[in-house]
């Protein structure tokens, strides 16, 4: 019975590392505030030089200032930040430096796909719906890279490690396809994300293979088809 026990727990155990498959699914936040977000576990944590990082989001915010994805260290709160500013720009923080991204359209009410990429020259570029922007330099120190003792949020702004969330910096919407690498993939793997075909999924963060946890009313559900634009059948 010990032994058998102990399989059992192995067993579990196991599935727990191998985090969860969220094909299909969505993280939802269905309320502004300081409460709902979700932490993500990466598969194994390295010091990170360069990275990519591609998602979908879904809202109708228009004001304030949503954060999609935020990695943060107790050095750095912006060591990895993504969001959408209130003037209609997107802005990516990579440790104490950022880069602006102005001029791209996106979608209320529709889906939008996006990708960023940082490279080891500290030269980032953002992408949304096939739109990709200027190249621009996010310069930290020679040789810095993001630290290993980091925790990813999404859908909150990290001003504190693990905390001083603000209502101005809450995402309300719908969240899915979260994948990220440890490398900048080429620009084919990007369009091949925008066009939401086969992919070679994240290796630092998996959607397909994700460990992570929901706080407040933050939850998962299944992608709604009156989300994707198709329209239903047998209603």
């Amino acid at each position: 019975m010990e032994n058998l026990t102990r399989i059992l727990l192995l067993v579990c155990f196991a599935v727990l590392s191998e985090g969860s498959d969220l094909t299909g699914s969505v993280f939802t936040f269905p309320t502004l505030g300081r409460v709902d977000h979700v932490t993500l576990t990466p598969a194994g944590r390295k010091p990170l030089s360069q990275a990519s990082l591609c998602l979908r989001f879904y809202t109708d915010q228009t004001t304030r200032s949503p954060c999609f994805f935020s990695l943060a260290t107790a050095t750095f709160t912006n060591a990895f930040l993504l969001c959408r500013m209130e003037g209609g720009f997107f802005r990516i923080h990579v440790g104490t430096a950022s880069a602006d991204y102005s001029g791209l359209t996106y979608n209320l009410n529709g889906w939008n796909s996006v990708c960023v990429t940082w490279d080891e020259e500290d030269v980032s570029q953002f992408f949304i719906n096939g739109q990709a922007s200027v190249r621009k330099l996010a310069l930290m120190p020679q040789g810095w890279k993001i630290p290993t003792d980091h925790l990813i949020i999404v859908g909150q702004d990290q001003d504190r490690y693990g905390g001083g969330f603000q209502t101005k910096n809450a995402f309300i919407g719908h969240l899915t396809d979260v994948h990220m690498w440890d490398h900048v993939i080429s620009p084919c793997a990007v369009q091949q994300f925008m066009d939401e075909l086969s992919i070679q999924p994240g290796n630092y963060l998996n959607w397909q293979s994700l460990k992570f946890e929901t706080h407040g009313r933050a939850k998962v559900e299944k992608k709604q088809l009156l989300l994707t634009g198709k329209q239903l059948l047998n209603c």
